[in-house]
């Protein structure tokens, strides 16, 4: 059975990956607390270079899935140099890192996927959010060149999703501006989410690519 890592297992889209992709793969996580590590859940923190230069695994794996990640917290305004760097640490230089020292230890023929967001095309009111997503795109076209043909790296671009944390944290009014900026006028799913990194991870023809699951809400970039 192949083995996947999902890298922030316990988020929205890390439970609805658990859930789909449970029956068919062997499935390992992350924590970022040392206390909840067990033989499937594997210690890692992107803020702590330390944590990224230690991570062990006594095997390899075929796909990683980064789930992992901040959200928009704060506009320009009320941005400061501690969150920024939290927001690039957790997003770009972390998983940077990590790739960096996991390639080789990836099956032949395995994947990589990164989630990115439509704030890299159409900004966000969090400045930092919007500049790490787009720094995401740019990864995923350098590392889909850099690990070929060995690895395949890819990204799946949601907009909101229900139930998650920023969702719930949002007013009615805000997610009915979410929803009539779409084409399909209607909100993404966390199970549509991992529907579409299960196609990222299957198709051996696709790598460098933005999936975007998002019902059209940056059609026209």
């Amino acid at each position: 059975m192949k083995k996947i890592l999902i890298v922030g297992i316990n988020g929205t889209i890390g439970k609805a990956l658990n859930r789909l992709l449970g029956d068919e793969y062997e499935i390992y996580g992350t924590t970022s607390k040392l206390e909840n590590t067990s033989e499937n859940m594997l210690y890692l923190d992107f803020s702590l270079p330390e944590s990224i230069d230690n991570f062990y695994s006594s095997f390899n794996f075929d796909h990683i899935i980064v789930t992992a990640g901040k959200e928009p917290q704060r506009n320009l305004n009320e941005s400061d140099y501690t969150h920024i760097l939290s927001m690039f640490n957790i997003h770009v230089m972390g998983p940077l890192l990590f790739i960096k020292n996991i390639a080789n230890e990836i099956n032949e023929g395995g994947s990589i996927t990164f989630i990115s967001s439509p704030a890299a095309y159409q900004g966000s009111y969090d400045p930092s959010y919007a500049a790490v997503k787009g720094a995401i795109n740019a990864l995923v076209r350098t590392l889909a060149k850099d690990l070929a043909p060995k690895i395949r790296v890819n990204a799946m671009s949601p907009s909101l999703i229900i139930d998650s944390p920023v969702y719930n944290r949002m007013t009615n009014d805000f997610r009915a501006k979410h929803i009539n900026n779409s084409l399909t006028k209607t909100l993404t799913t966390s199970q549509q989410c991992a529907e579409g990194i299960l196609f990222l991870i299957k198709g051996e023809q696709v790598t460098g690519q933005i999936l975007h699951i998002n019902g059209g809400l940056i059609y026209g970039y």
